[in-house]
């Protein structure tokens, strides 16, 4: 998540909860996701604060903890984050889209010069994930689009969308959703022309970690799966939670598990949509940049 991204940032998936007696009627529940989904869309950037953890691909039930600082400009796609949490402490990074070929900007401190590397590069994805370029709110939007798009077309939104009450998270009212997808399996999925893990998990809407976990041949976000057969999820997420912001429609926590439990959760805070950001902003001669 993409790292934002680390984050992305920052991925759901499409999910059910059993109704209860108490539930609040699938009506309010449609108005929370949509008010969620038309938000994401329409804003124009964010920064933030995310504590990450992800199951690290081949560990068992091992993860990686990050926490990370994170500006994102949405379009065009532009993203600053410095890591805030060891053993990467103060590491920098840059992405402006069409520059540097596309690559990301790296400056690891401790004196240490600065670098550009591949977003799927080995060094900034390792037990990560997804890649920087999924920092932010707008990959979260996609798969829960996608979930509500499946729900709808079976006449299940309120069977795979459920409302479970309001929770105060970090001093801010939230409403608590649970998502679970009542027909998530492991599937075959063939590479198309020219895709690797990393753009084959983009146009799949699924987990890399997973492709990664279930393919042991395929460990790298960069490995080609071109006319491969590879055992995929059919949907991001066995089951979600998250909490969205009553105020600001924002999904603050975001909670993504399989059949074996949590694989992915990511914590967001100090959250800022739309800033003004500065004219040199996302360059490396911004003043408070270390580059």
């Amino acid at each position: 998540m993409k790292k934002n991204a680390l984050l992305p940032v920052a991925l759901l998936a499409v999910l059910c909860l059993t109704m209860t007696s108490a539930a609040p009627p699938a009506s309010q529940t449609r108005q929370i996701v949509d008010n969620m989904l038309n938000t994401i869309a329409r804003h124009t950037g964010a920064t933030f604060t995310m504590n990450a953890a992800e199951r690290i691909v081949g560990k068992g039930n091992e993860f990686n903890k990050m926490s990370m600082f994170t500006k994102v400009n949405v379009n065009p796609l532009k993203i600053y984050a410095k890591v805030l949490s060891d053993p990467n402490k103060g590491t920098e990074l840059l992405y402006v889209t069409g520059q540097r070929d596309n690559k990301i900007r790296v400056n690891p401190g401790k004196f240490l010069p600065s670098l550009t590397l591949a977003p799927t590069s080995n060094l900034l994805s390792k037990n990560q994930h997804h890649t920087l370029l999924t920092s932010g709110f707008s990959v979260v939007r996609d798969i829960v689009s996608a979930g509500v798009k499946r729900a709808d077309a079976q006449g299940g939104f309120d069977k795979v969308f459920t409302l479970l009450g309001e929770v105060n998270y970090n001093g801010r009212k939230c409403y608590k959703l649970e998502i679970e997808d009542p027909t998530y399996a492991y599937v075959n999925a063939t590479g198309q022309n020219g895709e690797t893990v990393n753009s084959m998990a983009k146009r799949l809407l699924v987990s890399e970690y997973h492709i990664m976990e279930l393919n042991p041949a395929y460990r790298s976000l960069d490995a080609s799966v071109a006319g491969k057969t590879l055992k995929v999820p059919s949907s991001y997420a066995k089951k979600s939670i998250m909490y969205v912001d009553a105020a600001t429609n924002i999904p603050l926590y975001q909670e993504m598990s399989d059949e074996k439990g949590i694989f992915e959760k990511y914590e967001y805070s100090n959250v800022v949509l739309n800033p003004a950001y500065k004219a040199d902003e996302f360059t490396e001669k911004f003043s408070e940049y270390g580059f």
